[in-house]
């Protein structure tokens, strides 16, 4: 009997210490959550492209709030919604400190970076580290052509401004398109780029580049770059300036009274502050990587955040950063973890509706079928007037000088 009774005590005792290794191994399996997923912002705050970044951030920021009020991000290997956490840090408009930025990220170990413009200067180092960026507002072809894998574009790029121009001037009354245009050049890689896609798109369009000159940033005196684009009978004068050499430009043609046709001033002229300029900036042509009348899912919801909460309509810079924050948290969830290598898979899959339309990445990780927005501002408003089916009002043209 006693044999009996101590045989049950012995077998229970196994199955309970069974029990209790079945009850506490899944303790340490499940590893433990982070209180939130930190992802690294690389912008410029300050310097000439804060007019870019701080837009920017507002956008980044709207995206996270959005996520973070439905709970977070869904990551499998924690088995819960995880809040996102924007760590940015500034580049001040500094290919240097770009670069340091994408190591200091890289030391905190964040799984996943965001970024504007100057983020393609650390893309070798994004790459080096293995650590997944999703660029937004950053538009040098040649960055994007050398392959790197863990180095995302929801932006357009170079080529695709170059073909939106040339497109809005293709749609204008047949036997109205201008044929001779002036280049007048900035002195720097990604003017370069620009205008050497242009160049092949006037071949295309039978447009003679009738003057072609450079500048460098900041010069107080453009007259004979003027002079020449005037003497050269230039119907268009095509540019690419920061907003003072926009102003410096713009006050010198009246002096100089050379009236074109249509003046395109990209970059200057793709921010709202421009219509401040009053008359001197009316007509002006520019190509923002956004336009906050596009017909894309969510823009509207966006719109209206943006309008409540800053009293402004959208600026073009904060759809593309928002975007890139739905698309990094969607390949997030799809990963099902914070390993970068899961996350870099998941990005490289992505085709998903956002405020910039359809992203989804090709070969060298650019977005493909993009479509860039021409603009012209008539009084005090940014108006869209290219994709034609779009427009909320008709290209002016020709410049009805007074």
């Amino acid at each position: 009997m006693m044999k009996r009774i101590l045989q049950k005590t012995t077998i229970g005792i196994a199955v309970t210490c069974i029990l209790a290794v079945i009850t506490f191994i899944p303790a340490y399996a499940q590893p433990a959550a982070p209180q939130t997923i930190k992802i690294g912002v690389m912008i410029s705050l300050t310097g000439p492209d804060a007019q870019t970044g701080g837009p920017a951030k507002l956008g980044y920021e709207l995206a996270v709030d959005k996520i973070n009020k439905a709970g977070g991000v869904m990551v499998k290997a924690y088995g819960k919604k995880i809040p996102l956490e924007l760590v940015m840090l500034d580049m001040e408009t500094n290919p240097e400190k770009a670069i340091a930025r994408a190591e200091a990220f890289n030391a905190q170990k964040v799984p996943l970076c965001v970024g504007t413009t100057l983020v393609g200067a650390s893309a070798e180092i994004f790459e080096k580290n293995k650590l997944p960026v999703v660029a937004s507002i950053m538009s040098i072809n040649a960055i994007m052509d050398r392959g790197f894998k863990n180095f995302f574009n929801v932006g357009t790029l170079n080529s695709d401004i170059a073909q939106a121009v040339f497109d809005a001037f293709a749609a204008l009354p047949k036997g109205t398109m201008p044929t001779k245009w002036a280049f007048i050049k900035e002195q720097s890689d990604f003017s370069t780029e620009l205008f050497a896609f242009a160049k092949q798109m006037a071949a295309k369009h039978g447009i003679t580049v009738s003057y072609e000159g450079q500048y460098a940033m900041m010069t107080p005196d453009m007259s004979a770059l003027i002079t020449g684009a005037k003497k050269s009978g230039a119907e268009v004068l095509f540019t690419f300036p920061t907003p003072p050499d926009a102003i410096t430009m713009l006050k010198q043609m009246a002096q100089l009274s050379y009236k074109p046709k249509a003046v395109i001033m990209l970059r200057a002229s793709d921010d709202p502050s421009w219509g401040k300029l009053g008359a001197l900036g009316n007509y002006a042509i520019g190509s923002p990587d956004w336009h906050p009348a596009l017909n894309y899912p969510g823009v509207k919801e966006l719109n209206a955040v943006v309008k409540a909460k800053t009293g402004q309509p959208a600026n073009p810079s904060v759809g593309p950063a928002y975007a890139s924050i739905m698309v990094a948290a969607s390949a997030i969830e799809k990963a099902g973890s914070l390993d970068r290598a899961a996350i870099r898979n998941a990005l490289a899959a992505t085709d998903m509706d956002t405020v910039v339309g359809r992203v989804k990445f090709g070969p060298h990780n650019g977005r493909i079928n993009t479509l860039r927005p021409v603009v012209q501002w008539q009084g005090e408003n940014m108006e869209l007037i290219w994709p034609d089916k779009q427009k909320t009002k008709p290209f002016i043209y020709p410049i009805p000088y007074k």
